[in-house]
């Protein structure tokens, strides 16, 4: 008989696949095993550019022999500052083989947060595109970097490819620095013969966006990447006839593991996006026969949108994932009558490893309107009091599995508040569980509005006003009132040929016919376009400080 308790393990049986047990190896064995079984097969494409199995692991044996040739050492952190692309993924497997930890530096960083991750780390090594190189620069003069590894898109471009004019440089010469091709041309190819134990060793150093204070080095051991990569071959089933358009950016959890590594463990073919535009994705997709998309809301709500976006064929389509956001019901509803298939969804954290113990929808376990089933590991949710709440009321989502990480870098007592003796990971996020082990995510527990003495989560009033035909995008957040405690604001941009004819007064009237009252904005404000990071996640932060700025800028009431 099932407890009433909110409590929950993964089901083998909610696979398509038998899954067998998780592999103790290096995570470069996905790599190398695939090269042994489909060597003449496409695993990466980008720019116009072809690489197969065997090129990628013979190109990533000669830069981890490179790399030793520089100093790079078992355990060094070596910096990548790259978008997505044929060098990002190569650098990845080779940092590994060579024993070190890859440690992604976001692209959209400014200075000062480049160098406090590098000095947080101690890293003195750095992989980045030439056109980065001033930052980097700049970086040096405060951060022990010994070791400079420069590279062009055009590096691994076909010619005629679309270079993004964001990335787009000439290739030059700098003095102090290493070129990488220069790196892997003559070097011998063959394999390193480095010591790795999976369960401590780290693959990756991923530091959180810092939103909730200083940012952290998450450590991620090349067990925990391997627990993200295993299951998701079996229970989607993937195969060497799959394609996986890569938009999350490789400079986050999910860049690997949402769905790079588990396509090319399953022999099938990456596509690497290094900047998302929607036209060119939705070519891509027709062009390439895509069959996998794992990606923000962001990119569905854009594909959706654009105006070419019903002359394409996306039936073969037959795995598209919403991550790394909460996913508005309204867009979900439209993508699946539109595209007639199931958008699923998915929540998982950089400390869970993208979805090594997180929860996502499956084609054998879903629900619309939950964010699906816990995965690769075991799910509680609890009180502040520490003690795990009946289903269906909510409370403090934790994680225990293969995929938690081992910590944060340096940071013992950030870990113990986070990582519990007995394996268990604080989430900081609310939400609860039903009858049938489906989670429902509610909000971030900061980001819970208390007004009038009551609790609004910004995500259902966000997913009302997504309905609003006018809607492009919603965001929700709390502000100081002085009756209320916090009164409830939304910001919220509309489609083009809205514009001027929706008012905040009809956003609000919409929200008054599905809300109860103390759930309705106060105030709704208009912006072109949501502040995001890299991930296509809103900003809440930036919008507080707009409201600040603003004073009273919105329509009230």
């Amino acid at each position: 008989m099932k407890s009433n308790l909110s409590y929950v393990k993964f089901d083998p049986g909610w696979s398509l696949q038998d899954i067998p047990p998780l592999p103790d190896l290096p995570v470069y064995e996905i790599l190398r095993q695939s090269a042994d079984r489909w060597p003449h097969k496409t695993a990466l494409v980008c720019l116009g550019r072809n690489v197969t199995f065997a090129e990628l692991d013979k190109l990533t044996d000669q830069l981890a022999r490179s790399l030793t040739t520089l100093g790079v050492r078992k355990g060094d952190r070596v910096a990548t500052m790259l978008p997505n692309c044929i060098q990002h993924t190569i650098a990845y497997f080779a940092i590994n083989k060579a024993g070190a930890v890859a440690m992604p530096v976001n692209v959209m960083y400014k200075e000062k947060e480049i160098e406090y991750q590098l000095k947080d780390s101690a890293c003195d090594t750095i992989i980045a595109l030439d056109s980065f190189y001033p930052l980097v620069e700049k970086v040096r003069k405060n951060a022990p970097i010994a070791n400079v590894i420069l590279t062009n898109l055009k590096d691994f471009a076909e010619d005629g490819g679309d270079i993004p004019r964001l990335f787009a440089s000439d290739k030059r010469t700098i003095t102090g620095t290493h070129d990488f091709t220069a790196l892997l041309a003559g070097q011998e190819a063959s394999p390193l013969s480095v010591d790795i134990n999976p369960d401590d060793d780290l693959s990756l150093l991923l530091y959180t966006a810092g939103t909730t204070g200083v940012s952290k080095g998450v450590m991620l051991s090349h067990k925990n990447i391997w627990a993200a990569a295993h299951p998701s071959k079996y229970i989607f089933d993937l195969t060497e006839d799959d394609v996986d358009m890569q938009v999350m950016p490789m400079f986050h959890a999910s860049g690997y593991c949402l769905l790079q590594l588990p396509v090319l463990y399953a022999g099938g073919t990456v596509v690497l996006i290094p900047l998302f535009h929607p036209e060119d994705c939705l070519k891509l997709i027709d062009e390439l026969k895509v069959t996998i998309i794992f990606a923000p809301p962001s990119l569905f709500i854009a594909l959706l949108n654009h105006p070419g976006f019903p002359d394409h064929d996306l039936r073969g389509v037959r795995t598209a994932l919403s991550c790394g956001a909460p996913l508005p019901r309204a867009v979900k509803e439209k993508w699946d009558a539109v595209t007639g298939q199931y958008l699923y969804d998915g929540y998982g954290l950089t400390e869970t490893t993208a979805q090594g113990t997180a929860v996502l929808s499956m084609p054998l376990k879903r629900k619309p309107g939950a964010v699906g089933v816990v995965i690769g590991g075991e799910l509680k949710v609890i009180n502040d009091n520490g003690e795990t709440v009946p289903r269906g009321t909510t409370g403090e989502v934790m994680f225990r599995g293969d995929g938690v990480a081992k910590g944060y870098w340096h940071k013992p007592e950030e870990t113990e508040k986070s990582f519990t003796a007995d394996g268990w990971l604080h989430t900081g996020d609310a939400a609860y569980l039903d009858e049938e082990d489906f989670l429902y995510f509610v909000d971030r527990y900061k980001d819970l509005i208390i007004t009038s003495g009551y609790n609004v989560a910004p995500l259902e009033v966000e997913n009302v006003i997504m309905r609003h035909p006018g809607v492009i995008e919603a965001s929700v957040i709390g502000v100081p009132d002085e009756y209320k405690g916090e009164a409830v604001v939304a910001y919220v941009s509309l489609k083009g040929e809205y514009r001027g004819k929706v008012s905040g007064p009809d956003i609000i009237a919409h929200c008054r016919r599905e809300l109860a009252t103390f759930k309705v904005p106060r105030v709704v404000e208009f912006l072109e376009e949501m502040p995001k990071n890299a991930v296509g996640k809103v900003l809440r932060r930036q919008l507080r400080e707009i409201n600040q700025r603003s004073a009273s800028g919105g329509e009230k009431q």
